[in-house]
């Protein structure tokens, strides 16, 4: 873009502006209207030196001509310092002096049947000029320099037709009047913009409440599902087992609910939404790139009082990789379910199987929990037994996946883990 190089802040116009910093909409609208009223500004004034040549006499062309060349330089040779950034008030100072001089030499490019009508190609471009100040400079320096623009137009016509400059005077004072209509029009769309601006960081920040605000009852959900997990679930098995469990057992399982309680104090991998160690996968779960399932399911499978039949193969990779929120989801759920046929389904073993689709862009994972135990109606549960509804399946939702349970009491118990969501 032609202005990339300018060094001028775009909102070095308003007052205050080295002590706020513009947002979005407020630097394109101030670039856009700085690139635009130097392009017209370029074409009008070319346009109009172009064509004051073929207007005058033909003994005064030759004056003329090199009059409107003088111009279009400087118009281009304008355009290119300005867009370039550099010391714009010495280029302000020299354009209101090259301009000054085109208004006071009309008498060589203006023929007088155009005075007549009190409009001239000279007035067309300190218009074009005046109100294009109003766009890129601050706003007392462009209303003074439009003020100054129309005097020496008004002396020029002045010089030109000393009996008959009066008709000059309505057209000039239109000129100023243009001038502080456009900075009014300016000020009006600069506000508007930051108003913009203004709404837009305050919905940012609303968004970014929330984001905290879902996070935290995240990490609540996660924490209250790590202690059902780890230390309720313990207990429980203690008080429904009594002396029949060794002290070994219960040594062991209470020192993985230990380690799994101290890796949910660890801090959530970075970059990783919703990859926690509080759900019960290995450290490995929380890497930032793709955790083999396989490895994960057998890990939670290790080490349990049930008899678990793993109808799936057990080789590392076999289930291949998942992201490690949707690791630790499957295998948090997958612990909670073995956990509930150890509670109350009154037998000693389960089955499991898992599944990966292969021919699906998703690569869809299917893991199934069963048990030919008492079974319960899901319906009847009561609502504060949280472990089907926060370790299964408000877990699989947060994954992106879902939990379908299917019971009836006397025929068993089926969970079905799926992701993604179906």
């Amino acid at each position: 873009m032609p202005h990339r190089n300018r060094k001028r802040p775009p909102d070095a116009r308003a007052p205050g502006a080295a002590e706020r910093v513009p947002g979005p909409a407020e630097r394109e609208f101030v670039a856009f209207a700085f690139r635009y009223a130097h392009r017209i500004r370029v074409v009008v004034v070319c346009s109009g030196a172009l064509l004051a040549v073929p207007a005058m006499p033909v003994d005064g062309m030759p004056a003329a001509a090199v009059i409107s060349a003088g111009v279009i330089v400087w118009s281009v040779l304008h355009y290119r310092l300005a867009l370039a950034g550099r010391h714009p008030r010495r280029i302000l100072v020299a354009d209101l002096g090259a301009l000054g001089a085109v208004c006071l030499t009309q008498a060589l490019t203006i023929p007088d049947s155009q005075t007549r009508y009190g409009s001239t190609w000279v007035l067309v471009v300190v218009s074009i000029v005046a109100v294009g100040y109003q766009l890129t400079h601050p706003a007392r320096l462009a209303l003074a320099a439009a003020t100054l623009l129309a005097a020496v137009d008004l002396a020029g016509a002045v010089i030109d037709r000393p009996d008959g400059w009066t008709y000059a005077l309505p057209n000039v004072a239109w000129l100023f009047v243009q001038a502080l209509l456009c900075q009014g029009m300016f000020r009006l769309v600069l506000r508007g913009s930051r108003a913009a601006d203004a709404a837009g960081a305050r919905a940012a920040e609303a968004r970014r409440r929330h984001d905290v605000a879902q996070a935290q009852r995240s990490a609540e959900r996660e924490h209250l599902a790590t202690l059902h997990d780890t230390a309720c679930a313990t207990l429980l098995m203690v008080s429904a087992h009594g002396r029949s469990l060794s002290p070994e057992v219960v040594r062991t399982q209470a020192g993985k609910d230990l380690r799994r309680l101290a890796a949910a104090r660890a801090p959530v991998a970075a970059g990783v939404p919703g990859a926690s160690a509080s759900s019960g996968a290995t450290s490995e779960a929380c890497e930032v790139g793709p955790v083999d399932l396989t490895r994960e399911l057998v890990a939670e499978l290790d080490g349990r009082l049930l008899s678990v039949d793993a109808a799936f193969d057990r080789t590392p990779g076999s289930l291949g990789a998942v992201p490690p929120p949707v690791a630790v989801a499957l295998r948090g759920a997958l612990g909670e379910a073995l956990r509930n046929v150890e509670r109350h389904a009154g037998v000693r073993a389960a089955t499991v199987t898992a599944t990966r689709a292969t021919d699906t862009v998703t690569g869809a994972v299917a893991l199934v929990v069963r048990d030919e135990g008492g079974g319960f109606d899901p319906a009847r549960v009561p609502a504060h037994r949280r472990g089907l509804a926060r370790s299964i399946v408000e877990r699989m939702e947060s994954a992106g996946g879902r939990a379908v349970i299917v019971s009836r009491p006397g025929e068993g118990t089926t969970v079905r883990l799926e992701w993604p969501r179906a």
